[in-house]
């Protein structure tokens, strides 16, 4: 494994991923190709934007119910807002 300290001031490593489909890597080449970006920023951006997301079901029921309560929240609110967009759309 590389440091590289001299990077921005934030240390970076560098990280091999071994037996990697070839299909795989071909679909991460295109995407990071569409967005203009090299491979390694292409999966770095992926990893930072999921590395903090449940991993399951339950770890997400744990952190929704582990947050403070809506102020001015009723059981069933929600639930009568998808029934307005739904019937909304319906009559569209």
């Amino acid at each position: 494994m590389h440091t590289f300290p001299h990077m921005a001031g934030k240390t970076k490593v560098d990280l091999q991923i071994r037996g990697l489909p070839a299909g795989l890597q071909g679909r991460i080449r295109a995407k990071a190709a569409r967005k203009g970006v090299s491979m390694s920023k292409y999966v770095i951006q992926i990893l930072e934007d999921n590395i903090d997301e449940p991993n399951t079901i339950n770890d997400w029921l744990d952190e929704v119910t582990s947050l403070p309560p809506v102020p001015r929240y009723k059981p069933g609110m929600g639930a009568a807002a998808v029934r307005r967009i739904r019937d909304a759309i319906d009559r569209a």
